[in-house]
C-alpha cells in the first residue's frame, strides 16, 4: 500500500524512492528541454549559446541533453526578456508588484496550468476573484487576419479562466450568472473600494456564508475596514435590495441588481449584530490579525512564474512536477549554476533558493523564494518544503544584512504589550540622522486604549493597546540584536542607531494597495505590501501618512 499523503516527511530517501524521483524528474526536464529547444529564445539567446552548440548533434540522446543542461546552462535573472516557449500563449500573466518595480509578464500556455485539489463542499463560500483583462493582444497573419487574441491578465485570474473555461468574449453573457455567493459581474469590477464593498454586500446578504476565499489574507483586512466604514449603507442595501451608488460600477449595475433582493429580516439580524469594530465574533477576530479561531487554508504554493507545490500538513508544501523543473541553490553556497542540486540531492534542514526551468520558457530562472527542505514525501519521494522568506530583500547596511524573517519576528515580538497589536507594517532604512537605522512603519489595530505620552517634546494623548509605549523602541532593539549578531555588534560600536517606529493612520495599507494597483494597472487584489519597501516613491507615500512617531 502506498504511504499516506499525510504521513510525516522522510528525512532521507529510500533507494527505491530515490530512483523513482530521479527518473521522474529527468524525464520531465528532458520533455521541457526538447520542447523549448525549438523556441526563438533558445536559438538566439546569448545565455544559451554554449549549450545550443553542444546539443546540436545529440538529437534524442536524453542523458547527453541533461548533462549539457547541468554543465552549460547558467542561472538567469528576473530581468531577462523574450522568454517565450514555442507556439502562441493562452494568456500573458502579469505579476504582482511587491517590490515596487514595474510588473513582469510571463506567457502561459494551454496544458501547463494547474487545478488545485477540490475540497468537499461543506459550507457556502465567498470567492473574491478578479478576472478583468488588463489588455488584449491581437495576433495577425498578414495585415488583416486575426489568428488569436491573447489576454493580458493577473496570473491568478488567468489560471482561473483556464480552469473554468471562461473565454473573455463571453464575459458579457456570463455576468448575469451567479457563482458561489457573489454574482459573476462583481469579478468585472476593477475599482478597489467598490470591488471589496460589493463582495461585502453579497456576503452579508447571505446568512449561510461560512468560508471566504481570497488571494492574500490582507484582502480580508481591507474588506472589513470598508465594511466597518459603510456598515449602515450596506445594511440598508440588504434591507431594500438596492445596489448602493458605488463608484465605477455602471457597466455591471444591472447585472448585480438581479441578484440582490430585499431582505428586511436579514437586515434586522445584521443591525442586531453590529459592525465589525464593536462586535464580538468572527468579523472582529478576522480583522484583528486573523486570530486563533479563524482557520486559514491554502490549496497550494505558487507564483506568477509557475505552480510550485500543493499543501502538505503543518504549513508545508509538497513540490510538484507540473509546469516547472525545480532545482535547489543552497543559500550558503556561491550563487552559480554548478552549485545547484536536484531534488534528490537536496539535504533536509538546509535553506535553498528555488530555481525554475519551465514549459513556459524560463531557463534556470532564479525565483528569489527561499525554502527549507523539511524532508521527502513517503508516497513518491517528492520534496516537502517550508517557505522561509524572499532572498536579498532585507535591509542592507555596510556591516549587516537584516533579513525579512528577522524583521518580521522582531516587530511582532516587540509591540503587542508596548504599543499594541500591529495589523500590518513595512520598513526601510531610516537615514534622517546619523547613524542610520531600521525604520518601521506600523498600522495598529482599532479600539485602542488612551495613554498620555510625550513624543518629541510634545505632550499629547495617544491611542495604544499596549500599556508601555515608551518601551517599544528598546524592545525592538533587543529583538533585532538577538536575531542578528552583526546588528548588535554594530549598534554597540555606534554604526547603527536606535530603530525607529512611526505609526501610520488607520487604513493606510488598505489605501496603499488601492494606490499601487491603480498606478501599476494590475489586479484589484494583486498587490502585496513588502516587508522591506525599496521603491522611493512608495516610501514617500508612506511617510506622508505618519500619524505619530514613538
Amino acid at each position: 500500500m502506498a504511504a499516506s499523503f499525510f504521513s510525516p516527511p522522510l528525512k532521507s530517501l529510500t533507494p527505491e524512492l530515490l530512483i523513482q524521483l530521479k527518473e521522474r524528474n529527468e524525464k520531465f526536464l528532458f520533455d521541457i528541454i526538447s520542447a523549448n529547444c525549438k523556441s526563438k529564445f533558445c536559438q538566439t539567446a546569448d545565455e544559451l549559446n554554449v549549450f545550443r552548440h553542444a546539443v546540436e548533434t545529440l538529437h534524442d540522446n536524453e542523458q547527453g541533453f541533461l548533462q549539457n543542461f547541468r554543465d552549460l546552462v547558467p542561472l538567469t535573472e528576473s530581468e531577462v526578456i523574450d522568454l517565450f516557449a514555442p507556439g502562441l500563449p493562452f494568456f500573458i500573466a502579469v505579476s504582482s508588484v511587491t517590490s515596487g518595480k514595474a510588473p513582469k509578464f510571463f506567457p502561459k500556455y494551454r496544458g501547463t496550468t494547474w487545478s488545485p485539489p477540490v475540497s468537499p463542499v461543506i459550507s457556502r463560500s465567498l470567492y473574491t476573484y478578479d478576472i478583468k483583462c488588463k489588455g488584449v493582444l491581437s495576433v495577425f497573419r498578414g495585415y488583416q487576419d486575426i489568428v488569436q487574441k491573447i489576454s493580458i491578465i493577473p496570473a491568478s485570474s488567468g489560471l482561473l479562466r483556464v480552469q473554468m473555461g471562461w473565454n473573455p468574449e463571453e464575459d458579457e453573457s456570463r455576468m448575469s450568472s451567479k457563482r458561489e455567493t457573489a454574482p459573476h459581474a462583481v469579478a468585472m469590477v476593477t475599482h478597489h473600494t467598490s470591488f471589496l464593498l460589493l463582495h461585502a454586500l453579497f456576503s452579508l446578504a447571505d446568512h449561510s456564508v461560512e468560508t471566504l476565499k481570497v488571494l492574500f489574507c490582507t484582502t480580508l483586512l481591507d474588506m472589513f475596514m470598508y465594511m466597518d466604514r459603510d456598515w449602515s449603507a450596506l445594511v440598508v442595501a440588504v434591507e431594500k435590495g438596492i445596489i448602493p451608488e458605488f463608484e465605477h460600477i455602471e457597466h455591471v449595475r444591472e447585472h448585480l441588481g438581479r441578484h440582490l433582493h430585499a431582505n428586511p429580516v436579514r437586515a434586522a439580524e445584521l443591525r442586531g449584530i453590529g459592525p465589525p469594530s464593536n462586535t464580538t465574533g468572527w468579523a472582529k477576530r478576522v480583522k484583528h490579525l486573523l486570530g486563533p479561531d479563524v482557520i486559514l487554508q491554502t490549496p497550494g504554493y505558487g507564483s506568477s512564474e509557475c505552480v510550485i507545490g500543493v499543501t502538505y500538513p503543518g504549513h508545508r508544501f509538497k513540490v510538484l512536477l507540473h509546469d516547472a523543473f525545480i532545482e535547489y541553490l543552497d543559500v550558503a553556497s556561491e550563487e552559480v549554476a554548478n552549485k545547484l542540486c536536484a531534488a534528490w540531492g537536496a539535504k533536509p534542514g538546509r535553506h535553498y533558493e528555488l530555481v525554475l526551468t519551465t514549459y513556459n520558457g524560463l531557463w534556470r530562472y532564479r525565483l528569489g523564494d527561499v525554502v527549507e527542505l523539511v524532508g521527502f514525501s513517503p508516497d513518491d519521494g517528492s520534496p516537502v518544503v517550508r517557505f522561509v522568506e524572499r532572498r536579498n530583500t532585507g535591509i542592507k547596511f555596510e556591516r549587516a544584512l537584516i533579513t525579512e524573517v528577522q524583521l518580521v519576528q522582531s516587530i511582532c515580538s516587540a509591540t503587542p504589550d508596548t504599543i499594541g497589536q500591529v495589523i500590518e507594517f513595512t520598513c526601510f532604512k531610516d537615514a534622517r540622522k546619523l547613524p542610520s537605522t531600521v525604520g518601521f512603519f506600523v498600522e495598529l489595530a482599532q479600539e485602542l486604549g488612551k495613554y498620555h505620552v510625550t513624543l518629541q517634546g510634545v505632550s499629547l494623548t495617544a491611542s495604544f493597546v499596549g500599556t508601555s509605549p515608551h518601551l517599544a523602541k528598546q524592545r525592538l532593539l533587543d529583538a533585532l540584536s538577538s536575531a542578528n549578531d552583526n546588528f548588535r555588534n554594530g549598534y554597540d560600536a555606534g554604526w547603527f542607531g536606535m530603530p525607529t517606529i512611526r505609526v501610520v493612520k488607520p487604513g493606510t495599507f488598505l489605501e496603499y494597495r488601492k494606490w499601487r494597483g491603480q498606478t501599476a494597472a494590475i489586479g484589484t487584489c494583486q498587490v502585496k505590501v513588502p516587508v522591506v519597501m525599496s521603491d522611493t516613491t512608495a516610501q514617500g507615500w508612506i511617510k506622508n501618512r505618519v500619524e505619530l512617531e514613538i
